[in-house]
């Protein structure tokens, strides 16, 4: 079930009214069936397999919390790492991993393993990096002794599945989700106005500005080669605030939807494009991932406690691995090992270039913003040969080709006769770069503060009228194709 639908906005009202009308005690059992029919609308066979995972967290946890010698512990959380791994990767890799090799061709064709071919092929369930993530620090967690376990299996199972951060994050802590999910609450009309205007916010976010950028993005990819050098940096530029639009607009819906039953997700996105360095763009972006990666991985293979090369080395796994996560792809993991490099470049290299001047923290603004865009080159590319493509467009090193904004048939006849290969300029349309436009000078200028608190601190007059033009982009000029979240096929 897709945010941007109208199933969700019938949906989510039905949700709101009928959670308040049901008894204290009984409401969490409520929106648990909620969360499964939120995620099982789309294929009630995930619902199964997210079902399985929450339980065999929850058995081995229970399993673990028993044994006395650490030893054993650790043998229990080492299945839950197993079993989640193995499903994510049963799922999301196994088919990339075996490719074309003889070995997948003999288990193809083995009446005993050609089910797990066709498994490994089967669509990748919405979320599953998501939900898994967030059922491992909770075991992690309990090991640790940073979190008391949860005795109740349907409670530990709505902590997984609840629906507004279900699919796309933020991956929450159980600590602090936990407790939220079945503390006694009454609505209150700040909690109602503040979601409200989250909702209202990230919805303008998706259909008006993501979308309609997607349209521009999807015409130049579906055949790079056409396009001319202009319109390969158009849509490269475009593309970076689509995953940004894309993706804010989805937890600001998360948080708002959450925020009408007074359950308040963390912040997933800080105004990214402000940062220096990419480092401090990773403290901004994808807030919920990035913290999750340093606290279960980057922390304990070393992280900056062990030298420089062993930072140098963890930095280069959490980024690895981080591409990886993002898809079975190998453009997935060439993204991750930029943003790597470019890290550890910007860690080791550049802020020796420390200047204090307005002008210099511009400059690093706009390195840091542009270097990212590059690599999302790779993260929007089905493969390497697309990804060349791109490039050799932006570097405008097309031998043999002649620009051309608009041309007849005959034009193009007379081009071909000729051995010449055309190519097109993007066709945009004038609301695509003002929406964007819009929403930079909103974000980066004059939002100081989230959304819901920049309102409360306005006049009446301020805020309906933006308000009413949300409204009015969503309604008007919302995009035609009605696209999803990117950061669903995660």
């Amino acid at each position: 079930m897709l945010f941007n639908s109208v199933v969700y906005w019938l949906f989510l009202p039905l949700v709101w009214v009928l959670y308040f009308c049901l008894p204290q005690r009984g409401r969490w059992v409520f929106l648990l069936l909620s969360s499964y029919v939120f995620y099982g609308f789309w294929k009630w066979e995930f619902a199964g397999l997210m079902a399985l995972t929450s339980v065999l967290d929850w058995a081995l946890v229970q399993a673990m919390i028993k044994q006395k010698r650490q030893s054993f512990k650790k043998i229990f959380v080492a299945l839950a790492l197993l079993t989640n791994i193995g499903l994510l990767f049963l799922f999301k890799y196994f088919d990339f991993a075996l490719g074309s090799s003889e070995l997948a061709r003999q288990m193809y064709h083995s009446p005993y393993t050609a089910w797990i071919i066709e498994l490994g092929k089967f669509t990748v369930p919405a979320g599953i990096s998501f939900y898994t993530f967030q059922s491992i620090s909770y075991v992690i967690d309990v090991y640790k002794g940073q979190e008391q376990p949860e005795p109740s299996l349907p409670k530990f199972m709505l902590f997984v599945a609840f629906f507004p951060q279900l699919v796309a994050g933020p991956i929450e802590r159980f600590g602090r989700l936990h407790q939220q999910l079945f503390a006694a609450y009454q609505p209150r009309w700040a909690e109602l106005r503040d979601g409200f205007r989250l909702l209202l916010y990230g919805l303008f976010l998706k259909v008006a500005v993501a979308d309609n950028l997607a349209s521009v993005v999807d015409q130049f990819y579906a055949q790079p080669n056409h396009f001319d050098q202009g319109s390969a940096w158009v849509a490269s530029f475009f593309f970076t605030f689509q995953v940004y639009t894309d993706f804010f607009g989805y937890s600001l819906l998360a948080q708002g939807s959450a925020l009408l039953f007074g359950i308040r997700l963390m912040d997933n996105f800080q105004k990214p494009f402000l940062a220096k360095s990419i480092p401090e763009f990773w403290h901004r972006w994808h807030i919920s991932l990035s913290t999750w990666f340093r606290d279960y991985l980057f922390i304990p293979v070393g992280g900056n406690q062990r030298g420089p090369w062993v930072l140098a080395l963890a930095v280069l796994l959490v980024f690895f691995t981080s591409g990886l996560w993002h898809g079975a792809n190998s453009t997935m993991i060439v993204f991750g090992l930029a943003q790597g490099v470019l890290y550890l470049f910007d860690r080791f290299v550049f802020k020796r270039l420390a200047w204090e001047s307005w002008i210099w923290d511009r400059v690093r603004q706009v390195k840091t913003g542009f270097f990212f865009m590059m690599t999302l080159v790779y993260f929007r590319s089905g493969s390497m040969d697309q990804a060349v493509q791109v490039f050799r467009g932006l570097m405008g090193r097309l031998s043999g080709r002649r620009y051309a904004a608009a041309l007849d048939q005959a034009s193009r006849v007379q081009a071909q006769n000729q051995g010449e290969i055309l190519l097109q300029k993007l066709q945009i349309d004038l609301h695509i770069p003002l929406f964007l436009l819009v929403f930079w000078i909103l974000d980066h200028a004059i939002f100081k503060k989230r959304f819901d608190a920049w309102a409360e601190s306005k006049s009446l007059l301020q805020r309906w009228g933006l308000y009413l033009f949300f409204i009015a982009a969503i309604l008007i000029w919302g995009g035609a194709v009605n696209h999803p979240f990117v950061y669903f096929q995660f």
